[in-house]
């Protein structure tokens, strides 16, 4: 035990530890919102249908992004009502819960949701999930503070590890200390104590006809 490998959570991807610091860099507290730089409605030439179904315990309000990106408030569904919307192709929408947090509403994981080319899109409203951490997406995804505390304490929990073996597996002083712990348990520790990162992914490309 204790030969997982925690150094995944300082690497980039080519395994120098030395390279810590020109890995990917951390997420700040707003990319995992899954914001687009800018999302914006284009032609008004084939009109369509979206089908809104209020998922989430709260009501929710919904916007159109216009020609120049900006929300524009349509509107309002309550929890466990459906809404059929007419749109056009190109049209984004976003929506907000009315209640607590207002990007915690999502589309198939996303926030903006488009039009589909053949038939009416159907779009269900639902509370946002929790990313899972795991080292795969402990740089890209969580907040800068967290991944610089983590690194912090990894630091540390090297430290005491290698002076735990070199002292026959016994603590500097003779006493247990982190250096004790298998580093599947730091993992597992390093995993509770992650923020509550809701999983949003980026928005998808609207569909366009031939």
């Amino acid at each position: 035990m204790g030969n997982c490998n925690t150094r995944l959570l300082f690497l980039g991807t080519n395994g120098n530890t030395r390279s810590m610091h020109h890995s990917a860099a951390p997420a700040d507290e707003h990319d995992h919102r899954g914001r687009p730089r800018l999302m914006r409605s284009t032609s008004s030439e084939e009109s369509t249908f979206i089908v809104f179904e209020n998922k989430t315990g709260s009501p929710v309000k919904l916007y159109w992004l216009n020609y120049e990106g900006q929300k524009t408030a349509y509107r309002s569904i309550q929890p466990g009502r459906t809404h059929r919307q007419q749109t056009f192709l190109t049209h984004p929408w976003t929506f907000e819960s009315m209640e607590g947090d207002p990007e915690n509403v999502v589309v198939e994981h996303r926030r903006v949701v488009f039009p589909e080319q053949e038939g009416d899109r159907k779009a269900v409203l639902k509370e946002a999930t929790s990313l899972k951490w795991s080292t795969a997406n402990h740089l890209e995804s969580f907040p800068k503070k967290f991944v610089e505390s983590t690194q912090a304490f990894l630091l540390a929990y090297n430290r005491l590890r290698k002076g735990y073996i070199a002292a026959g597996f016994m603590g500097e002083d003779g006493a247990p200390d982190l250096g004790i712990l298998p580093s599947e348990i730091i993992l597992r520790v390093i995993e509770l104590a992650a923020p509550d990162i809701p999983y949003i992914l980026p928005p998808a490309e609207p569909s366009t006809s031939e």
